[in-house]
């Protein structure tokens, strides 16, 4: 089953980059929004967002500040606001590339959230609304991102098109983005090979909107990998975003999974329980996979306590919530 639940996460990095670096590509034009996005401090993002909205509606970035902070706190009240302040910026701003990119990632999470049929019907608002931040600014790379996430999520009848992502990839305007998006491509398409030699080969120093969505990207490869029973191939990957990114729940999860596929259960719960500790724990189902551990280490007290903690946060797969249920049955909780 998937451990994925959120369609689309604003990764967000922690990167102190050297100066050898090239200029980074930042998701705020404004200094003070892309400070407070980059440190995760979502709720003060949300609220000075709010207040300059409040005091200017066509204050762009205050816009994009709304819908991303809404995304990053996993807020369905707030989506609709920022979708609300986001539409309304297209209209009163057609060329506002940001306003647009806001509608189109917030309008998407919260459709997947509604489920098929409300995607399906907003499938070709949030494409149009993505492509035109795409066209109006190709060198932002939010934008290109979402889009190449949309072109290979959605089915074709929705606007899906692996051709199109693929062309999004080629044409790139640096080396290092066009190899993470050519291995978001190949994990879609289930070359997993392919992605896994791409996403190794990315450098460790990134621009932070592209290394959040690198790690982010590779990380659901390795899982999808994991759910082929071919465990072992992610390894090697996931070690080495571990070293990469030790401060994010991700690559430590992911790993986690690896190690419980190939028996090594101690090992995968003290990863589960370094995972929940790290940044992004609450986007994984961290307590349900451990609470698997216990149980297969025989540990059924802890097992039980897991689950239903698991349970009663309501958070998680639909899949892993009605798993933890029928667990908890057979342990008698």
């Amino acid at each position: 089953m998937s451990d994925l639940y959120f369609a689309i996460r604003p990764a967000v990095l922690l990167s102190t980059l050297s100066a050898c670096v090239m200029v980074q590509a930042q998701t705020f034009k404004d200094p003070a929004l892309e400070s407070l996005y980059n440190a995760e401090r979502y709720d003060e993002l949300h609220k000075i967002s709010q207040q300059r909205v409040a005091a200017q509606p066509d204050d762009a970035q205050a816009v994009l500040g709304l819908a991303l902070a809404a995304l990053a706190r996993d807020d369905p009240a707030a989506r609709e606001q920022a979708i609300g302040r986001a539409q309304a910026c297209t209209e009163r701003q057609p060329k506002a590339t940001v306003c647009h990119y806001a509608y189109g990632v917030t309008l998407g999470v919260q459709a997947m959230n509604d489920g098929l049929l409300k995607a399906a019907r907003s499938a070709s608002a949030i494409r149009d609304a993505l492509l035109t931040a795409h066209e109006g600014d190709p060198t932002w790379f939010p934008a290109r991102s979402a889009l190449s996430d949309f072109y290979l999520m959605a089915p074709g009848m929705m606007g899906g098109s692996a051709s199109k992502a693929a062309e999004l990839a080629r044409n790139a305007p640096r080396p290092e983005q066009v190899q993470a998006l050519e291995g978001r491509g190949a994990c879609a398409a289930k070359r997993y090979d392919a992605a896994l030699s791409a996403f190794a080969a990315m450098p460790s120093a990134l621009e932070p909107a592209l290394a959040a969505d690198a790690m982010s990207w590779a990380v659901q490869c390795g899982l999808a990998i994991v759910n082929t029973k071919e465990a072992a191939k992610a390894g090697p990957l996931l070690e080495k975003l571990r070293r990469d990114f030790p401060s994010h729940a991700g690559p430590a999860y992911a790993l986690a999974r690896v190690r419980g596929e190939a028996g090594a259960h101690e090992e995968a719960l003290k990863l589960y329980e370094q995972a929940a500790t790290l940044k992004g724990a609450n986007g994984w189902p961290i307590v349900y996979r451990a609470g698997i551990e216990l149980q297969t280490l025989g540990r059924h007290d802890a097992a039980k306590a897991a689950y239903t903690r698991f349970v009663a946060s309501a958070k998680g797969p639909k899949p892993a919530l009605e798993d933890a249920r029928k667990r908890l049955e057979q342990l008698g909780g």
